[in-house]
């Protein structure tokens, strides 16, 4: 997105929480390089992920970004990370963009849109060896880069059981 490039691009340290449960989301994040997760925590302070945003992937709270109403989820780097921060103006200048940007966004943002709609799906209606299958085929570039811990958060299930799963897809 050339008109984008180099507008508040920021560093951030494995760890950094960018946004917090019950906070505004004043920004949204294209990550350039690196990887983060977007999270719940229940009652019980247990973490469900709801998305990762690796390499290319926009990531926020749409709701509160949108709305101005408090985030229901936290955005925190998975990986050190370079990131674009980009808030409402940005978007609000976006005649200011030119029509390869403009068109690189709107892809982006629906490709996201795909990925949790399956995401959705999968919870509903799929075994976990489908959902762990399908997040390979939605995260390729992660499959080594992340723990098992959050992969199996992500896909519902304890860590041990996606060993189990990996190791039987292995003899296959």
């Amino acid at each position: 997105m050339k008109n984008l490039e180099g507008k508040n691009q920021i560093f951030v340290s494995k760890g950094t929480i960018l946004l917090e449960q019950g906070s505004v989301a004043t920004q949204g994040f294209l990550v350039k390089k690196g990887c983060l997760k977007s999270y719940t925590l229940d009652n019980t302070g247990k973490e469900h992920i709801l998305q990762f945003a690796p390499e290319s992937w926009l990531i926020t709270d749409l709701d509160s970004f949108t709305n101005q109403i408090p985030a229901i989820v936290c955005i925190e780097a998975v990986e050190d990370s370079e990131i674009l921060e980009m808030n409402k103006s940005d978007f609000k200048e976006i005649s200011d963009l030119d029509k390869d940007s403009i068109v690189e966004m709107a892809t982006k943002l629906r490709n996201n849109l795909i990925a949790t709609n399956k995401r959705v799906i999968g919870l509903l209606s799929s075994t976990a060896e489908q959902r762990y299958l399908d997040f390979t085929n939605t995260y390729p570039t992660l499959i080594q880069r992340l723990p098992l811990k959050l992969i199996a958060s992500y896909i519902g299930i304890t860590p041990e059981y996606l060993s189990e799963i990996r190791r039987k897809l292995a003899k296959k």
